[in-house]
């Protein structure tokens, strides 16, 4: 199944290739096929947990895939709001076929724990949101620069869009870590007899929990100047990279 999945996300990107160069649209049936392959995906995950009751996230490759296939579905659901992001589709076709080649390797989690699933699964959207964040604060910033300059330019800028948008990730990444936090203690609490352990990847969570709930409270008071508010959107997408990057369960 996810060989099929990385064949269709492979067409997917040479069409997008071909139709970005010939100006061709071919926008609903490249988004078809990463949809199907999307589709693949998330069923294969289904499946392995069904067999191995554990989602196959128990490695860096696993975790890479997960996340990178989530970026995909979230471009799809905005896609079809913002017709213009389709020109991009076949980038976002190769990070769905790079995403679900990291699948092949990928390790079931070590504990066959539900709850360290969705600990994970959490986890995993948490990240998502803190990075679209991020990007939606960088092309806030770098559009309204953008506009000091050229005036004209504003009626073709979805500059509202980005505000809600970095506004709505940022409290959706607050909210995720809630739930990660949340899972991750029943988890411990299952599994070691206590809801808190000296883990890295807990401490650093919790940091981060810590970080967006000051943020988007802050940004609720009107206490933050909005730039201000984006540049701290932006360290908190850099903290959660190095926390991707870097940071691993220990136990």
């Amino acid at each position: 199944m996810l060989f099929l999945a990385l064949v269709l996300y492979f067409v997917s990107s040479i069409l997008g290739l071909y139709s970005l160069l010939t100006s061709k649209s071919n926008r609903f049936l490249i988004n078809g096929l990463i949809t199907l392959a999307l589709s693949l995906y998330f069923i294969s995950l289904t499946f392995s947990y069904i067999s191995q009751k554990t989602f196959p996230l128990g490695d860096v490759y696993g975790f890479f895939s997960f996340l990178g296939n989530l970026l995909v579905l979230t471009f799809l659901f905005i896609s079809y709001k913002y017709k213009t992001l389709s020109h991009f589709n076949y980038m976002v076709a190769f990070l769905g076929f790079l995403s679900t080649l990291f699948a092949l390797p990928s390790s079931p989690s070590p504990y066959k724990s539900t709850l360290y699933g969705l600990h994970l699964l959490s986890a995993s959207l948490s990240y998502l949101f803190a990075l679209l964040g991020g990007i939606s604060s960088s092309f806030k910033l770098l559009v309204e620069k953008r506009l000091k300059t050229h005036a004209m330019f504003q009626a073709y800028v979805p500059l509202n869009s980005l505000r809600t948008a970095e506004r709505l990730f940022t409290n959706l990444a607050f909210l995720g870590f809630t739930i990660t936090l949340v899972f991750g203690s029943f988890w411990t609490r299952s599994q070691f007899g206590k809801h808190w352990i000296d883990d890295p990847k807990l401490l650093i969570t919790l940091f981060l929990w810590i970080y967006y709930a000051t943020l988007s409270h802050l940004n609720l008071l009107k206490k933050l100047k909005p730039k201000r508010f984006s540049e701290g959107v932006m360290i908190g997408a850099l903290l959660t990279i190095i926390s991707v990057l870097f940071v691993r369960h220990n136990v």
